[in-house]
C-alpha cells in the first residue's frame, strides 16, 4: 500500500481504485477466486491511513469476461461520468500495451502513470511509447509525454515495483512469507490455504 499512497500523492489524484479482474485476458483462471481476491484487497486496505481515497471497485464483476480494461473504463465513465482517468501500470505492462484489446480507444480515454521496473531500461521504455502512439512528445516543462488527443504518460522513475505478484506466489508455494505482503493479507492466505501455502 506504500506504493499506492505514493502514487496517489505524487500524481495529485483524488482517489485510487483497486479493481480485481474476474478473468484477466492475458492469464489463466486465477488461483484465488474473485471474492477471495476482493477480500484480500479489503484486508490490505483496512488499516491504511488513506483508505478514504484508496478504494476497491467490484465493477468488473458486472462485465463480460475476459476482463478487458477498455470495457472497465467505459463502464466507469458510464457510472461516474467523464472524470479524468489514469491507468497505473508497471513499465513491463507498458511494453505489452500496444497489443491490448482496443488499445488505441483505451488510450483516448485514459492517461498513463508508469511505475519503474528495473528489468525495463529507458530505451525500451521510449520505444514502447513510440509503439503505443508515435504522436507522443515529451514536454520538458510538465515532465511527461503528451499525445495528440491530450492523453499523457507520466513515468515515475523515483519509485519502482520491487516485486512481482508471481514472485510472491512462488514464495508462498515454497512455504516462505513474502516480506512485502501485508500481515492481514498473509493471514487470509494462511487461513484459506491459498497459492499452495504450506509452512516450510
Amino acid at each position: 500500500m506504500t506504493l499506492a499512497r505514493h502514487v496517489l500523492d505524487r500524481c495529485h489524484l483524488d482517489s485510487l481504485l483497486f479493481i480485481p479482474a474476474p478473468q484477466p485476458p492475458h492469464k489463466g483462471q486465477p488461483v484465488a477466486s474473485f471474492s477471495q481476491r476482493a477480500a484480500m484487497l479489503a484486508a490490505a486496505l483496512a488499516e491504511c491511513p488513506d483508505r478514504q481515497r484508496l478504494r476497491i471497485s467490484l465493477i468488473e464483476q458486472e462485465l463480460p469476461t475476459p476482463s478487458y480494461t477498455i470495457n472497465t473504463v467505459e463502464a466507469l465513465i458510464k457510472r461516474y461520468g467523464r472524470n479524468r482517468y489514469f491507468l497505473i501500470i508497471g513499465a513491463d505492462s507498458l511494453l505489452d500495451l500496444p497489443h491490448w484489446h482496443r488499445a488505441a480507444e483505451l488510450l483516448s480515454l485514459v492517461s498513463l502513470i508508469v511505475v519503474k521496473r528495473d528489468t525495463i531500461g529507458m530505451p525500451a521504455f521510449h520505444q514502447a511509447i513510440h509503439d503505443l502512439d508515435p504522436s507522443f512528445g515529451f514536454d520538458q516543462h510538465q515532465g511527461r509525454w503528451i499525445g495528440k488527443n491530450g492523453s499523457t504518460v507520466e513515468y515515475l522513475a523515483d519509485v519502482q515495483l520491487p516485486i512481482s505478484s508471481s514472485a510472491i506466489r512462488e514464495d508462498l508455494g515454497h512455504g516462505a512469507v513474502p516480506a512485502m505482503l501485508p500481515p492481514a493479507v498473509f493471514a487470509y492466505i494462511e487461513r484459506h490455504s491459498l497459492y499452495g501455502w504450506r509452512p516450510s
